[in-house]
């Protein structure tokens, strides 16, 4: 290869990951679930629960942003299984602040706990903002 076959080559790579870069930033960024349980049962049910929510609207909200046609029964079933979800999210949060708020139990098992609730806060969160724009709205929109 001769220098000018480098030269486009090399710019031809510049210019793929240019764009390749400028693609992934607007593209939806996974929260992945935490890769080992803490072992204290609540909390771990917990974020299992949260993440099952969250896989369901993260699915959603990708259809969606894609363009892709969801029937209404597929939304309305969404929504019923979303409100499962977030009703068993409400029975077992008690049991969560009374396990790591106890003075038993494993230090280092409440650590990694707390560690694995940050993570489905952030999950929660992505969740309570889609939710919101799809099925309430924004205020740009009821203007």
């Amino acid at each position: 290869m001769n220098t000018s076959n480098l030269s486009i080559t090399g710019f031809t790579l510049l210019i793929f990951f240019f764009f390749g870069s400028i693609l992934s930033s607007f593209s939806q960024e996974r929260i992945d679930p935490p890769k080992k349980a803490s072992k204290i049962k609540s909390a771990d049910q917990f974020v299992d629960n949260t993440f099952n929510l969250y896989h369901k609207i993260f699915v959603y909200d990708s259809l969606s942003q894609k363009g892709v046609e969801i029937p209404p029964e597929l939304e309305d079933e969404l929504v019923a299984r979303a409100q499962h979800d977030v009703d068993s999210l409400w029975q077992v949060l008690p049991d969560v602040f009374d396990d790591l708020s106890s003075g038993r139990g494993n230090l280092m098992r409440k650590g990694k706990a707390t560690l694995n609730l940050n993570k489905a806060k952030k999950a929660l969160r992505y969740c309570l903002t889609t939710m919101k724009i799809y099925f309430v709205g924004t205020e740009e929109e009821e203007d």
